[in-house]
């Protein structure tokens, strides 16, 4: 893995990043947060699809020097799917199928070759 060039904190890869105010993000925060697209309220057992979108308002970059390396999604204690992506040919929009029988807070996490790993959570319920 890559570490930040010369003059960026090491501190992004000493801890699971979130924005400091999510109302007011700084450039590098609207970069780097995955933003969970799926219904507030789901079906039990019935499939439904949960985007990972990294970026808000800023797309990230996909270039040799500077990308997201994989982005997860777990759900609750019933564990963890991933996607490795590749620079230049992959972009950090990930769609994940998943069901569930029980509320559930979805954990979204990715992780920038530059900037560490960063985390947004949403809970979901079940009817």
């Amino acid at each position: 893995m890559m570490r930040a060039e010369p003059g960026m904190t090491e501190d992004l890869f000493k801890q699971i990043n979130y924005p400091k105010n999510p109302e007011s993000m700084s450039d590098l925060e609207k970069k780097h947060w995955p933003r969970i697209e799926c219904p507030d309220v789901v079906e039990a057992g019935k499939p439904f699809d949960v985007t990972v979108n990294i970026g808000v308002g800023i797309d990230h970059p996909s270039e040799l020097a500077h990308f997201i390396e994989w982005i997860d999604l777990n759900r609750g204690d019933l564990g963890t799917t991933r996607a490795y992506l590749q620079p230049k040919y992959s972009f950090p929009r990930v769609t994940f199928r998943i069901s569930l029988d029980q509320d559930t807070m979805l954990v979204a996490r990715e992780s920038c070759n530059l900037h560490g790993i960063w985390e947004n959570k949403k809970q979901v319920r079940v009817k």
